[in-house]
């Protein structure tokens, strides 16, 4: 037993070394835990979740290693100060959290997710005991203003009470429901990156081939010319549609999935006297 540990686990809780019955726990890195509270008892504490969801296939930007190789070699610097801060922006499946995750995993610290309905006035307190380096992740920190205060968590970012390393990473969907003194603040928030709705057009035919489309060039542009949001889900969910159904039109296939297509596209799709009528009879 390692009497020197900060932390104590009693049953799946991991909890800051009070003195409570327990065996010693020290944090393991690149383990996810989430940061939960129990109202009951007023107490902060830390649960076991296994590790971090990845998809079989990663597909990556230079950009993006470039960023994560950039803010990992700051944050470990001796120039860097005890939180460092980066928001990731964008439409649902641009990417934001898949960086996040890729960040969390290449700094090989323990990550912290922190769960939604989690206090943020809590934060600091939590937090100031540590001497471990950690990552701790908000995911959509604008859609959680009830829980997530946004004078909390600034208060949070601003460390001044911190006792060791935090790499926090959020993400958002709208940057104009954030406040504005998340921006403009390095101290607070070092790193910002934003992503646009067409930021996966790069990897439509990456994709296209990994799925054997066979008109490759006919799908490829229709994608990146005509689907609004190019969401890993949409050209994923698209790409499989085509596979599926090879007789029938891009802009039909399109038209009948929950997706937003720019412009009016007609490749003889509407129905008309001379279409097949089936009838049911009974």
């Amino acid at each position: 037993m390692n009497i020197m540990a900060e932390f104590i686990k009693i049953g799946n809780e991991i909890t800051v070394k009070p003195k409570l019955e327990g065996i010693s726990y020290e944090l393991i890195s690149n383990k996810v835990y989430d940061l939960e509270y129990d109202r009951m008892q007023g107490r902060s504490y830390l649960k076991e979740n296994g590790d971090l969801n990845m998809p079989k296939k990663l597909y990556k930007l230079e950009e993006d290693n470039k960023f994560i190789k950039r803010v990992l070699s700051y944050f470990n610097s001796d120039n860097s100060g005890k939180t460092t801060g980066i928001l990731l922006a964008g439409t649902k499946g641009t990417g934001k959290t898949m960086l996040s995750k890729r960040i969390a995993l290449e700094s090989n610290l323990p990550i912290i997710i922190v769960a939604n309905d989690y206090p943020a006035n809590k934060l600091t307190s939590f937090f100031k005991h540590f001497t471990t380096p950690v990552v701790v992740m908000f995911d959509e920190i604008e859609k959680n203003t009830y829980w997530w205060e946004t004078k909390d968590l600034l208060g949070f970012l601003d460390g001044v009470e911190a006792t060791s390393k935090k790499l926090v990473l959020m993400t958002c969907n709208k940057t104009d429901q954030i406040d504005d003194n998340f921006f403009d603040r390095c101290s607070r928030v070092r790193y910002f990156k934003e992503y646009k709705a067409n930021s996966n057009s790069v990897f439509v035919r990456c994709m296209a081939e990994d799925k054997g489309i066979k008109n490759i060039d006919e799908v490829v542009n229709f994608i990146v010319e005509h689907m609004e949001v190019k969401s890993f889900d949409n050209i994923s969910a698209f790409l499989d549609e085509v596979v599926l159904f090879e007789d029938i039109p891009l802009d039909k296939l399109a038209k009948d999935m929950n997706l937003s297509l720019n412009g009016v596209i007609r490749t003889g799709t509407n129905i008309s006297n001379e279409d097949e009528i089936i009838e049911d009879l009974f």
